[in-house]
């Protein structure tokens, strides 16, 4: 059920003493918004022609960028509402911005800023260095031959828990697989049957390669068709039409990112670095407003290393979508000057982000609460801060 953002702020005025409660800090962090399809060789799947893009692979879409710079006006409109910052430019102490530096997640927070707070002189942050960011560098960090050999037995335990023959099927389907190049030059024509083979190695994203990994690649071209806004009838060849089309093939590419990120080994080891920016952020750093802009990989590996229960995110089919966001609010009660947390993912749905319609507070994305174990909410969707606080700690040690 879609529910308005409005609800979330009007609930939490009732805990406590009722309306003594202001938000003290923010920190969204954000995957960037629709781009185009990463791989270079979705040609070899399918003997099908696939859709043309624009801007270069990687790269983000002007439709991205739009819808970016809707979620940038709704959250600055929420933020001056709640009095968490002044309708002026905010200076760098109320609002501070860190993005990776690849295109698409700069791109992301450019179009959010420049929404937000238009004719604003805003600095995105980001490394100088030639590398990837190692804040934002979803690798294995831990060298050990202990943690090597348990993570790849976490992750195959994984692996051969999953059954998805018949969206394997599905997609074979889709794709005409067997009369792909793929199939006709390397003998690969099996999804159902061929094996999948597990990477973990220092300094390099963990991975599988195989079947899973073909499937995770060509959906998420369609995927990003679909966000883009590309007539039904071309998004998959015309092959996804309906709710249940689309999660019986969603199923591989959920199982693909659970398997190399959402092992708890594994996901603590390569979110480390982008906790440990996030608490000093926030514990010693302080400002009101925080964007980080990452990816997928940030948002699975931090939520899964927080020990975030389980959710769902309705009316989309990704379990963290394009342009979504996890934002972390810190309030405190005026009188007694208890702090508490409170943790909503906030995103557009899926047809949101097809029509691409503006956002405001009257037409706001959509949002789903999170829990961590460990830090009990109330009624009202809030733990104690300092728990929150202990949780960190504890992963980072």
């Amino acid at each position: 059920m879609s529910s308005s953002i409005i609800l979330i702020f009007l609930l939490t005025f009732q805990v406590c003493s009722c309306q003594n409660l202001k938000i003290e800090q923010v920190l969204i962090l954000s995957r960037h918004n629709v781009r185009t399809p990463l791989s270079q060789n979705l040609h070899e799947f399918t003997p099908k022609p696939w859709p043309n893009w624009k801007e270069k692979s990687g790269y983000l879409t002007a439709k991205g960028a739009l819808l970016e710079g809707f979620m940038g006006e709704f959250f600055s409109s929420w933020l001056i509402q709640e009095g968490v910052l002044a309708k002026k430019c905010p200076d760098e102490k109320s609002f501070y911005v860190y993005a990776n530096i690849a295109q698409r997640t700069m791109a992301s927070a450019d179009a959010f800023i420049s929404k937000a707070f238009p004719l604003c002189n805003i600095t995105i942050h980001h490394t100088t260095a030639a590398q990837k960011d190692p804040i934002f560098n979803p690798v294995i960090h831990n060298a050990s031959k202990t943690f090597k050999i348990e993570a790849v037995e976490q992750m195959q335990t994984l692996l051969n828990s999953f059954h998805f023959q018949t969206s394997e099927e599905c997609l074979e389907n889709i794709l005409d697989y067997k009369a792909s190049n793929y199939c006709l030059t390397k003998q690969k024509c099996d999804l159902v049957n061929d094996k999948n083979k597990i990477f973990v190695n220092v300094g390099f994203k963990p991975n599988v390669e195989g079947p899973l990994k073909v499937s995770k690649s060509v959906i998420d071209s369609f995927i990003m068709e679909n966000y883009e806004g590309l007539p039904i009838d071309e998004v998959a060849w015309g092959r996804l039409k309906t709710n249940d089309d689309w999660n019986l093939i969603m199923e591989l590419s959920k199982g693909y990112h659970n398997v190399i990120f959402n092992t708890s080994i594994v996901a603590e080891d390569l979110a480390r670095p982008l906790l440990t920016f996030i608490k000093d952020l926030l514990i010693n750093r302080q400002y009101k407003v925080t964007l980080l802009m990452g990816h997928d990989a940030n948002i699975y590996t931090v939520l899964k290393s927080l020990r975030v229960k389980p959710y769902v995110l309705n009316d989309q089919y990704e379990k963290a979508p394009a342009g979504g966001k996890i934002v972390f609010q810190k309030w405190m009660d005026k009188i007694s000057s208890e702090r508490y947390l409170r943790i909503d993912y906030v995103y557009q749905t899926t047809k949101q982000m097809r029509e691409g319609k503006s956002l405001s507070m009257i037409n706001p994305p959509d949002f789903t609460l999170l829990e961590l174990e460990g830090c009990e909410i109330d009624a009202n969707g809030f733990c104690p801060w300092n728990d929150f606080v202990n949780i960190l700690n504890s992963i980072i040690g």
